[in-house]
């Protein structure tokens, strides 16, 4: 089957990666993918991955923009005149106006991923476009869709995030883990709690930095690593230097190895956007077999925690009942190690990214069928 995937942009975020995992998998698979995007940062490694890059000019978050116009032009002649495909799955709100133009002007079928929540205005209102069939990454996403777009529930599948656990499963060669601690700056001793996050405002890191004074008082050597990068870093450290913990508090940018950073780490804080769809690095903490801490946010991951009953969550902007949580996780050390081996048997379970890819092949397959009613979105 020839795909065709249509995102914004492909710089570093959770669609990326989700865009990314699914057409690595779905090429493993036998399958020929294409994704239509502004290339961005992680172009390239989409490219090493046996996917076709198509550049198109879609780094936009409004429907109205001349660019969504443009990437339709562009993207009409190419199908037309060189490379048709049989489906095309699209994974932002300017993508799924893409791929609903491309549809009704060349009869090809799509599906829409839902990521995460939208309010319903006037673009949404003329242009529902969401598909043949609509794929919601959560329960409370697929909630979302049936109460505030009235999506008719037979459209809707649910598939939640998936990954490889297999890389945070391995041993880890301890010389390894000791040259990463030396290059993040992590002294030997005392507590690490650690997050994996990108630094923008919506993300709440600074929820976590109010909190680690409060962990201190009772644990005086407790640690934070931080790994991930963001506009929001600078303020971050001024943060931490105006709450007198900077030399406890190491900020290490970006790492290509997540697996080995999370083993550094003897607790995870997980710190979700408000109404984040689902959240990847929750997973791999699960799948490290990590102690978890959470902001409980009323999205995706939240769901996940309160099905598996496997991590403590907390409300949000609260520093000392982040704190209350962390230092009662870090504190029932063998309670906290069983639940976090329930986390990784979770993760195996239920959000495999071998399960994920053959449920969307399975809707892909669905969408197509020669008989199917839901070749276009009614």
């Amino acid at each position: 089957m020839k795909i065709l995937q249509i995102t914004s942009h492909l710089n570093v975020g959770g669609i990326t990666r989700y865009v990314l995992s699914v057409s690595s998998a779905l090429i493993q698979r036998g399958h020929d993918v294409a994704i239509a995007a502004d290339a961005g940062t992680c172009g390239a490694e989409a490219s090493q991955r046996g996917a076709a890059v198509w550049p198109v000019p879609l780094h936009t978050s409004v429907e109205f923009s001349p660019k969504v116009c443009r990437a339709t032009r562009e993207l009409t002649r190419r199908l037309r005149r060189e490379e048709p495909v049989d489906v095309i799955h699209a994974h932002t709100r300017v993508a799924h106006v893409v791929a609903d133009r491309l549809s009704r002007r060349l009869s090809i079928p799509y599906v829409t991923t839902w990521h995460g929540f939208f309010r319903p205005n006037l673009g949404r209102w003329l242009w529902p476009c969401t598909g043949g069939l609509t794929i919601a990454i959560s329960e409370p996403v697929r909630q979302h869709l049936l109460k505030d777009f009235h999506v008719p529930e037979a459209r809707i599948r649910l598939i939640p995030h998936g990954i490889n656990p297999t890389p945070f499963e391995a041993s880890i060669d301890p010389a390894q883990l000791q040259r990463l601690r030396a290059h993040v700056g992590l002294p030997s001793g005392g507590p690490v709690i650690g997050t994996v996050a990108r630094l923008v405002p919506s993300k709440g890191v600074h929820q976590l930095l109010e909190a680690l004074p409060h962990v201190r008082a009772v644990m005086p050597n407790a640690r934070l690593l931080i790994i991930g990068d963001g506009e929001d870093r600078a303020r971050l450290q001024r943060l931490a230097d105006a709450l007198r913990i900077s030399d406890a508090v190491h900020f290490a940018g970006a790492l290509p190895q997540t697996a080995a950073a999370l083993r550094l780490m003897d607790l995870f804080v997980f710190l979700p956007a408000e109404q984040e769809g689902f959240g990847l690095s929750l997973l791999e903490a699960m799948a490290s077999a990590r102690p978890i801490v959470a902001v409980r946010r009323g999205g995706g991951s939240t769901w996940v925690l309160e099905q598996s009953g496997v991590g403590t969550l907390v409300e949000p902007n609260d520093p000392r009942g982040l704190a209350s949580a962390i230092l009662q996780t870090l504190q029932h050390g063998e309670t906290a190690s069983r639940a976090a081996d329930r986390a990784r048997a979770i993760v195996k379970e239920r959000y495999t990214l071998t399960r994920m890819v053959e449920q969307v092949e399975a809707v892909y397959h669905d969408v197509t069928s020669t008989n199917c009613e839901l070749r276009v979105e009614k």
